[in-house]
């Protein structure tokens, strides 16, 4: 039974205006819908505050799983092209679930993987308080046991020409090479700490090689865990370096060097290749003290001759 009253038939709309204000209506509502939500869910699904939240409840297979176990998962995934096909927050929620030490086991079989390899790098440092903005770009064929390598600085990097060998079972604590200056053309043993190698870099030949930035990541978390603090990263984040898409892990230490290698570390993991593609750190004042990028990585199984400063295609 109708509580309205009846309407005259002369007061009635024709049906072309009732289908012009059912359309409006339909028109105001949809309109109306977004007002219904809250400003985080129209933000931009690809942003990292975005993912980051996304993270936070996405379930993963590295649930619950040991270190070692999530290790050997990680290596598959990154193996098979998964890891890479992830969306940024089922990525960043894989590296939210990892293990603290997880990373390391994974990195650690990997380089076993790599006992010789050849490999191309950026690398900029801050010597004397002075960051340096040319970047040395170098070429380096590296053995890790017995540790051997040669590395020649490329054209459009500061020292362009410099060539250096590096033989522990011939000298330990000396590199044959032509550095810069009034030498750059005469070959000569060279102290690894003395003061024209140190003139360029903070760091000896023997800092050369992934094996090197692995064994500092493991010497910090050592540290840590003495101290009772996680090994950790403390933030994971995806950024695009050089067009790549990129997972940025930053520790942030209780102190810089010598106690842990800097007071703030960022290394960042290309997802389709499993090795470090950049590795930066920051002192405690805020200042990048080096960024070193590794543009490519090729294993090999190396000669006698590619560690001989006779090889013809050394400049000695």
């Amino acid at each position: 039974m109708s509580i309205h009253p009846p309407i005259r038939p002369s007061n009635r709309p024709s049906n072309t205006l009732r289908r012009l204000a059912a359309v409006t209506g339909t028109i105001i509502g949809l309109l109306a819908v977004p007002l219904a939500y809250p400003p985080a869910a129209m933000a931009q699904p690809g942003s990292a505050a975005a993912a980051s939240a996304a993270a936070a409840t996405t379930g993963t297979a590295y649930d619950g799983l040991p270190s070692a176990q999530q290790a050997a998962l990680f290596s598959r995934q990154v193996a098979s092209g998964e890891l890479a096909r992830l969306s940024d927050a089922q990525v960043l929620a894989v590296f939210q679930a990892l293990q603290p030490d997880a990373l390391l086991k994974w990195a650690r079989a990997e380089m076993n993987r790599y006992p010789e390899y050849e490999y191309w790098m950026s690398r900029q440092e801050r010597l004397n308080g002075q960051w340096q903005e040319q970047p040395a770009k170098m070429q380096i064929r590296y053995r890790h046991a017995p540790r051997q390598l040669y590395a020649k600085w490329l054209p459009g990097g500061a020292q362009a020409g410099q060539e250096i060998l590096y033989d522990e079972t011939r000298r330990k604590d000396e590199m044959y090479g032509h550095l810069g200056g009034v030498l750059g053309f005469t070959s000569m043993w060279i102290a690894l700490d003395g003061s024209l190698a140190r003139s360029q870099s903070n760091h000896t030949v023997r800092d050369l090689g992934f094996q090197y930035v692995l064994s500092m990541l493991e010497r910090d978390a050592k540290s840590l865990r003495a101290a009772g603090l996680s090994e950790k990263y403390g933030k994971a984040e995806i950024v695009q370096e050089q067009g790549v898409r990129m997972v940025a892990l930053t520790w942030d230490l209780p102190a810089g060097a010598p106690q842990y290698y800097a007071k703030r570390v960022q290394l960042m993991l290309d997802l389709k290749h499993p090795y470090i593609r950049v590795e930066t750190a920051w002192d405690a004042d805020g200042n990048m003290v080096e960024k070193i990028v590794f543009d490519k990585l090729v294993r090999k199984t190396f000669e006698a001759a590619a560690f001989d400063p006779a090889n013809p295609e050394y400049r000695f």
